[in-house]
């Protein structure tokens, strides 16, 4: 007889212990859905970021430059975001052709030194064209591709 209010009692305190981590477990679970859907939208905005793995700074002087005594000099400072992967280069070429798909002519693969990628261009003709293929991309973030060209002629003497 004893032992039947007893085992009542040790029913409704294991009720009330389970009907207590239900709760912390559904408290757990919301907090944990609520996470996610913040990270959810932390990668959404990355993935519409250019993303880099390293960062360096350039000082460019002006070609205006004279380097005289009390002439004044400009340049420009800029941040190089760059990627260390295999997705990453710069290909300099002559030329491309259409006729099956992109082919660059004549390519030269630029080595990357710090997000910089050094070339050298003969001028040989009086409007030298230098064409290189730049691309970046990464796990995340968005890729960047383009196609730069600039026209060089040699100063007259």
């Amino acid at each position: 007889m004893k032992l039947l209010p007893l085992l009542f009692l040790s029913i409704l305190i294991f009720s009330c212990a389970d009907q207590s981590k239900q709760e912390y477990k559904i408290t757990e679970l919301e907090n944990l859905l609520s996470e996610n859907d913040s990270l959810k939208k932390i990668i959404a905005e990355i993935n519409e970021k250019y993303v880099f793995d390293s960062i360096s700074v350039r000082d460019i002087p002006s070609y205006k430059n004279k380097y005289e005594l009390s002439s004044k000099i400009t340049g420009e400072i800029v941040f190089v975001g760059y990627n260390l992967n295999d997705k990453s280069w710069a290909i300099k070429f002559d030329s491309t052709n259409y006729d099956n798909g992109r082919k660059l002519i004549n390519p030269d693969t630029l080595i990357n030194i710090k997000g910089g990628y050094k070339y050298e261009k003969i001028l040989n003709s009086e409007l030298n064209i230098l064409r290189v293929d730049l691309k970046t991309e990464n796990e995340y973030g968005k890729p960047f591709n383009v196609v730069y060209h600039t026209a060089i002629r040699p100063e007259k003497n």
